[in-house]
């Protein structure tokens, strides 16, 4: 049987991944952030005089929360795929875990993007009332 390679220790695999992916997502959301509830509210490209504080209100904690999960799940799927071997009975629910919380993640941060979508469509079907 061939030597197998030493597993590297959780802490090396835990700690650099999860503050790579946190600080991304968190670069991303803030990015959205901007453009969504700043940007275009002064473009008047939707209406938000009375909505952006409430938009930016409710996206805050989402986004943080969002991205702290993102880098949560990301260490979870690499801890997943290095210490579980493939015939592991768990692994495919523990990664199937770890993708789900992914896109929760993704969903917190891209709440900005989601408001905007929703006021663009409903600017569409509703038509300009100013």
């Amino acid at each position: 049987m061939a030597p197998t390679k030493p597993k590297p220790p959780v802490q090396v695999i835990d700690s650099f991944l999860t503050q790579q992916d946190i600080l991304s997502a968190l670069l991303v959301w803030v990015i959205l952030e901007g453009f969504s509830f700043i940007l275009l509210p002064n473009f008047t490209l939707i209406s938000g005089d009375n909505k952006t504080l409430t938009w930016i209100l409710i996206s805050a904690p989402l986004g943080i929360l969002g991205a702290i999960i993102i880098g949560i799940c990301s260490s979870w799927l690499q801890y997943c795929h290095v210490r579980l071997h493939k015939t592991d009975p768990h692994k495919r629910l523990l990664v199937a875990l770890g993708n789900v919380g992914s896109w929760i993640g993704l969903a917190g941060i891209g709440f900005p993007l989601i408001v905007v979508g929703l006021e663009f469509w409903l600017l569409i079907i509703h038509g300009i009332d100013s």
